[in-house]
């Protein structure tokens, strides 16, 4: 590309080299790189500015090579939108995705509608903050914590809070161990951990650049079996739990439901925007309460 080149011109250029490679990339990602290497706050400044030679060329280069190599746009910005929240990501945790936003929200709306007890909360696997953020953010007198065994992924989360200046708890450590210490219990349980076990399920892209452990594991039912044996220790007698699981896993997980919760317990799943089983929710205690 010559040095100094319109934003226009960069944005068909880089078009027309997409197309012609083949590559799937969306005018909007082209979009927002000429927002980043031209520090535009949003897409309109790249309307009223698409004429004007861009503020750094090299740069646009650079990334948009990147993006056509496969980096995904989120690593390259170093970040990534979820609900109402841009989010600081880097390669070291995963990229929040639609289906997480659909636990969080359903997770807001049973907490709502069943007038659910929720002073103290906590995320296991926090990885960007992404849904413990929104949860303090809706709940803000709540004690909320959050808790990963990678200390990357807690910094990162840490940085998103203290972004949108909300307290959260950060806990370093595997899986519920670290709340095993706490003198409090909780009312809200939320987890979206690594469950896909066939690694043929998995993007390439996702295999490339993302955290590889925070998708596959060896036994995809391994973090929630944890949750279930331990629960009696670390939540409160009436409780709400909702967690993210692969599509495959009703069976499994309904037996270890049985296997470890007593009879009192209330369960649903529940399927995601692509009609895939991707949610599961269990319920202790509120008889009182339609579930």
């Amino acid at each position: 590309m010559k040095k100094a080149l319109t934003n226009r011109e960069l944005f068909f250029l880089a078009k027309n080299r997409i197309k012609n490679e083949n590559k799937n990339i969306s005018d909007n990602e082209i979009y927002l790189i000429l927002e980043y290497v031209n520090n535009y706050q949003n897409y309109t400044e790249i309307v009223l500015n698409f004429d004007k030679i861009c503020e750094n060329c090299r740069l646009f280069e650079n990334l948009l090579e990147k993006l056509i190599s496969g980096k995904p746009i989120q690593y390259l910005l170093n970040e990534a939108q979820f609900l109402n929240f841009s989010l600081y990501v880097d390669e070291n945790v995963l990229i929040p995705r639609p289906e997480t936003e659909g636990l969080v929200l359903k997770t807001i709306s049973y907490i709502k509608n069943l007038k659910l007890n929720h002073q103290n909360i906590v995320d296991v696997c926090t990885g960007s903050g992404a849904i413990v953020i929104s949860l303090k953010n809706e709940f803000k007198n709540a004690e909320v914590f959050a808790t990963d065994i990678h200390k990357e992924c807690i910094n990162v989360a840490r940085k998103n809070s203290e972004k949108f200046d909300l307290k959260i708890n950060f806990l370093l450590g595997d899986k519920v161990e670290p709340l095993k210490s706490l003198n409090d219990k909780f009312d809200i349980l939320i987890s979206n951990p690594p469950y896909v076990e066939n690694a043929d399920d998995i993007e390439e892209k996702v295999k490339n650049y993302e955290p590889y452990d925070a998708v596959f594991i060896k036994d995809g039912t391994e973090f929630y079996e944890s949750y279930f044996k331990n629960y009696k220790e670390i939540m409160n007698d009436e409780f709400f739990m909702a967690f993210e699981i692969n599509y495959d896993q009703e069976e499994k997980l309904t037996e270890l439901i049985k296997k470890y919760f007593d009879k009192n317990i209330r369960y649903k799943f529940e399927k995601d925007i692509y009609n895939l089983n991707r949610y599961l929710f269990i319920l202790s205690g509120y008889e009182d309460r339609s579930f």
